[in-house]
């Protein structure tokens, strides 16, 4: 959810035309992106119960 928001922000800043908000609001997606696959990508993946 959290990605689709800082997304929706960034284009929101694009249709106002201020490019370098949204530019800062895509950065900002893309840390969020880093960090969710950091955490997925060093976590245990438990596929039986």
């Amino acid at each position: 959810m959290l990605p689709f928001l800082t997304i929706l922000m960034s284009v929101w800043y694009i249709w106002k035309g201020r490019p370098k908000v949204a530019i800062g609001w895509w950065m900002v997606t893309m840390v969020v992106y880093i960090i969710w696959f950091a955490y997925h990508i060093t976590s245990e993946l438990n596929l039986s119960f």
